[in-house]
């Protein structure tokens, strides 16, 4: 049996024990009567896991690293109660207050520190002839203790550094916002010895002047006419299925739309082709000196899609079962592909090539968002393709062009369907408005960042946002969260030599073992 005692006899002080805890803001002491804590089991230990290596038959073995492994802390208390009732009403009430996943725990000798825990345990109670004694546990998988305050650093007015002083005990990653000022094209930044980039550090700051010319402006009509039917230099296809494609069938024009009229032949795979269609074919003309365009401009409208006619915006269908391609080649003389871009669509599912290479789009809602423009810069060995959604956002990607110095030919849409699979509800081609440029003469080309974009590196996710909206398709492959070690150090930042210094404020939270 549990002995009791009269609670008002020792309830005076308000003070609290030194390990007092308090579970997302609320001590346990302010919320029972006659509840204290005893002492805390785990707060000052917090052990490590050891890897180590065999080498040979020699003695002993090799280091390889230290892990540190989570924690449990185990609080013990006395809870006094004037009856049985009373009792089993306040064990309630703590269990209720313990019960938490991911709780905050803060102990009243360090309030400006906390863990994290999830209740793991609650030990029978001891019954006393005074009052009744108990444990309950708390398993922390992070095992550090976080600082309940945010430190954050500024950079003064045009510094490219900010100095950071971490007051724990162990490094922690820093998150970053970095609000541009003018037009940028990279943004680097290192802390120690890790380092993240976003854009590209040799893009430059040109603008258009006389020497970009347009060369052509063909609208729909244009291109039903004045470009020829099947007769032009068709896509690698040989990371879409392997197989070969050919030119067949017929285009139409209606609506101010150039739409595929007819596929031609559906014939199975006997022949080798996996791919056929209709193609349309632009031979580039020259400019007013008689020379082919090297660096250029273009944008095209296109329509591909696998969303049914008789959808809605609130309701839409899709045709999961249609397979298709709508690429865009450019060629120089010999028939060789500088560039080509393809939007493929393959029983459900969306993919994008850009020179036989895979890549993603980012865009809020990427599985109904459709592609309605594409426009290309071409410059030297680099390219820049941005992707305009029907939503209104723009997906950008950058590639390198190892035919940077041949002259561009030919330019042809080849609208393709897949053996037997039904077609696209539509793969159409809108518009196409062609410039050309003599780089001696260009002074600016739209650079990634421009005045006001802001660019925030959240490191406790290590995800990197533009304009808030996650972003990886401009970050470099080798970037790593940037981690500050205990003591000061300082993050440096890098942009184009042409930007203005941003502003750049970093916020982190310390952490002790």
């Amino acid at each position: 049996m549990y002995s009791f005692i009269d609670v008002d006899e020792v309830q005076g002080s308000a003070a609290l024990p030194s390990e007092a805890l308090s579970i997302n803001g609320v001590y346990i002491e302010n919320k029972i009567a006659g509840y204290r804590t005893l002492y805390v089991e785990g707060r000052e230990s917090l052990e490590s896991e050891i890897s180590e290596m065999q080498v040979g038959y020699s003695d002993g073995s090799r280091y390889q690293e230290k892990r540190d492994v989570s924690r449990t802390l185990t609080i013990h208390y006395q809870m006094l109660c004037s009856d049985a009732e009373d009792f089993r009403d306040k064990f309630n009430v703590l269990c209720g207050l313990i019960d938490q996943e991911q709780a905050k725990l803060i102990f009243a000798d360090e309030t400006d520190k906390y863990y994290i825990g999830t209740k793991s345990s609650v030990d029978q109670p001891d019954p006393g002839r005074l009052n009744v004694t108990g444990s309950f546990s708390f398993y922390c998988a992070d095992p550090y203790k976080y600082g309940v305050a945010e430190k954050t650093a500024s950079n003064a007015e045009d510094s490219t550094q900010i100095t950071l002083s971490n007051d724990g005990t162990k490094a922690v990653p820093v998150s970053v916002k970095v609000t541009m000022k003018s037009d940028n094209g990279y943004l680097g930044m290192s802390l120690n010895d890790h380092y993240y980039q976003v854009g590209n550090p040799e893009e430059p700051d040109i603008e258009e002047s006389e020497g970009t010319i347009l060369l052509f402006n063909d609208v729909s009509g244009n291109i039903y006419t004045n470009w020829t039917l099947n007769n032009g230099v068709l896509p690698p296809v040989l990371q879409l299925q392997g197989k070969g494609c050919k030119e067949q069938g017929a285009v139409g024009y209606s609506d101010d739309t150039c739409y595929v009229s007819d596929y031609g032949d559906r014939a199975g795979n006997a022949d080798g082709i996996y791919w056929r269609g209709p193609s349309k074919t632009k031979t580039v003309p020259q400019d007013s000196n008689g020379d082919y365009p090297i660096n250029w401009t273009c944008s095209y409208e296109v329509g591909f899609t696998s969303l049914k006619a008789n959808s809605t915006p609130e309701v839409p269908q899709y045709n999961m079962m249609s397979c298709g391609l709508s690429a865009m080649v450019f060629s120089d003389a010999s028939g060789e592909v500088i560039l080509w871009i393809g939007l493929h669509h393959q029983l459900g599912n969306k993919m994008v090539y850009i020179n036989d290479k895979r890549v993603s789009l980012t865009s809020p809602d990427r599985g109904k968002n459709i592609i309605k423009s594409i426009e290309i810069e071409k410059i030297g060995d680099a390219a820049t393709i941005r992707f305009l959604m029907t939503d209104g956002t723009t997906s950008i990607q950058k590639i390198n062009i190892s035919k940077s110095t041949s002259e561009l030919r030919k330019i042809t849409w080849f609208a393709g369907m897949y053996l037997h699979q039904h077609v696209m509800e539509e793969n159409s081609f809108k518009s196409m408005m062609f410039k050309k440029h003599n780089v001696e003469k260009i002074e600016d080309i739209p650079n990634y960042f421009s005045d006001g974009d802001v660019v925030y590196l959240d490191g406790e996710e290590n995800k990197l946002y533009i304009n808030d909206y996650l972003n990886w398709d401009v970050t470099d492959i080798g970037s790593q969260v940037l981690m500050l070690p205990p003591g000061q150090h300082t993050l440096g930042v890098l942009t184009s030599s042409f930007a203005e210094v941003p502003d750049i404020e970093v916020t982190f939270r310390e952490r002790w073992i």
